[in-house]
């Protein structure tokens, strides 16, 4: 979009949750934070959304916008568009959760085999960009770095080879065994000499926790001590990154750090393979299954062997 329109005012709209990955994208003209904390009970949760929205529509109305782009496709992200005010408000034709009423015009993005990338690079054709450059990029400053540099020294692992895991995310069913990972930390210790740091949020560590439990070789905890961006660069710092489908193996890929993915309940077959990004996921007729998932096993996840995940992290550790 910048290259398309150089003089335009570009922002993005963002909840505070997620605002590390876009803050200092030297791309935009601005960043706007969405505030958009929970809370408990329908009539005081309702009404604390309504004075939310309220709140951001009055300070997206003041910038007067031409054009409003919801790449999200959920109904929340659309009544931003709508309460933007926005000339054009533009989304995809398959969104979520009745989105497409609330769009002036909808995109169709075809069929599940189109990487998740281009499929956003798409929907701007509506608006006159068409463009095949599907990298990505997470800014990470000096001050990150830092951090990332005095946490891997205060745990002893200053001069180690390093793989970072991502083993949680919101949906359950995209989650990998906790054995397994335990497991993938052990092989990787006794065939190649690496250590494991394991990231995540607070609402993780319980999980991390049982990870360290289960192996042999001490993995070192940063879950809950790290903003995004401060996990971005303990990524940075790593000799490879290995995760389910959550956020933070994205941020690695954006990062162009070696990546391995675990997939197999939700919609793997639309990213890209590329040479420092593999997936590792085994073919099941019934996924993905998208959510809730249709068996009570995850059959497809726990298919995946530690031995598959470490052949596929192996020739990055060498």
């Amino acid at each position: 979009m910048r290259e398309a329109f150089p003089d335009s005012h570009i922002a993005w709209i963002v909840e505070k949750k997620s605002a590390d990955v876009v803050l200092g994208n030297p791309y935009l003209d601005e960043v706007i934070v969405w505030d958009r904390t929970k809370v408990p009970g329908l009539i005081r949760g309702t009404s604390h959304f309504v004075k939310s929205i309220s709140g951001l529509s009055k300070q997206l109305k003041q910038r007067k916008f031409d054009v409003c782009v919801d790449l999200q496709g959920l109904l929340r992200s659309a009544g931003v568009c709508l309460v933007s005010g926005a000339k054009r408000r533009i989304g995809f034709s398959d969104g979520a959760e009745g989105s497409v009423y609330l769009y002036h015009e909808t995109y169709d993005p075809g069929g599940d085999d189109v990487n998740a990338q281009q499929r956003n690079l798409d929907l701007l054709k509506t608006i006159g960009v068409h463009s095949t450059n599907t990298a990505m990029y997470m800014p990470v400053g000096d001050e990150d770095r830092a951090f990332a540099q005095s946490f891997l020294d205060r745990c002893g692992l200053k001069d180690e080879k390093v793989v970072a895991f991502c083993p949680a995310t919101t949906w359950v069913n995209k989650h990998w065994t906790v054995e397994g990972w335990s497991q993938v930390a052990d092989l990787l210790h006794e065939r190649h000499g690496v250590r494991s740091l394991i990231l995540g949020s607070k609402a993780n560590l319980e999980m991390a926790e049982q990870i360290v439990n289960g192996s042999h070789c001490n993995p070192v905890i940063s879950a809950g001590q790290t903003t995004l961006k401060q996990a971005g660069a303990l990524m940075e710092k790593c000799t490879a990154v290995i995760g389910v489908d959550t956020g933070l193996l994205h941020m690695s890929v954006a990062l162009d750090r070696p990546t391995v993915g675990l997939f197999g309940a939700s919609a793997w077959r639309c990213f890209r393979k590329k040479h420092n990004f593999i997936w590792v996921a085994k073919d099941f007729p019934c996924s993905p299954c998208r959510r809730p998932p249709t068996c009570k096993n995850i059959d497809c996840m726990q298919a995946i062997t530690p031995e598959d995940v470490e052949s596929a992290a192996a020739p990055w550790l060498g």
